[in-house]
């Protein structure tokens, strides 16, 4: 590899160290203390990792779901907040559409020297529009984690109600099931290595 395109590597690699530390604010602005909520890059990860797992599963099911995209496009769907912030999904909503143009620019300008900066852009864009299947996963796997930080946290019991509003943007099938698993504690964390 080229010193000079290792640098531009590094360079980015070192500014999204910002994310570990970057609280998301949506559950900040609902009176979660800083430590339950989670921050963008710990979000990111848990994410990427059940977009994984349920991309596999719909492969295996047949459906024509490509897993790799679906997997990249978890990693960087919210790569832009490392340098514009993180804006709350509520308030997000009240600016009707306002944030986009930000985070696409922000995130033009973190990529704007990495070889792979067209790949990153495009995978973004494509989760911001939802008309992928791929894209309509990684918001299912967005959503059920954000559900899954916020369960539990008293902060959080009035918004609760987002998780189930949407479904009409994902549009795949077991989406709400996958909700309400979850709010009715019909799934909990996986705990029995602890009783051997």
């Amino acid at each position: 590899m080229k010193k000079e395109v290792l640098k531009k590597i590094l360079k980015v690699f070192l500014t999204l160290q910002w994310a570990k530390e970057l609280p998301r604010q949506g559950f900040i602005a609902l009176g979660f203390k800083r430590n339950e909520a989670d921050s963008v890059a710990a979000h990111s990860w848990t994410t990427t990792m059940l977009t994984y797992m349920l991309a596999m599963e719909m492969a295996g099911d047949g459906q024509k779901i490509n897993v790799d995209k679906a997997i990249k496009m978890a990693l960087f769907h919210d790569m832009a907040e490392t340098i514009v912030g993180d804006v709350g999904t509520f308030v997000k909503g009240m600016a009707k559409g306002a944030f986009a143009p930000i985070e696409e620019e922000g995130l033009k300008w973190l990529v704007a020297n990495l070889p792979s900066r067209k790949e990153i852009t495009d995978l973004v864009s494509e989760y911001m529009r939802r008309k992928t299947l791929e894209a309509r996963l990684v918001k299912v796997a967005d959503n059920l984690d954000a559900l899954a930080q916020a369960k539990g946290v008293p902060a959080a019991a009035s918004a609760l109600k987002y998780f189930k509003e949407v479904y009409h943007i994902t549009k795949i099938p077991w989406h709400k099931e996958a909700v309400e698993m979850i709010l009715k504690d019909e799934v909990v964390p996986e705990r029995s290595w602890q009783k051997k």
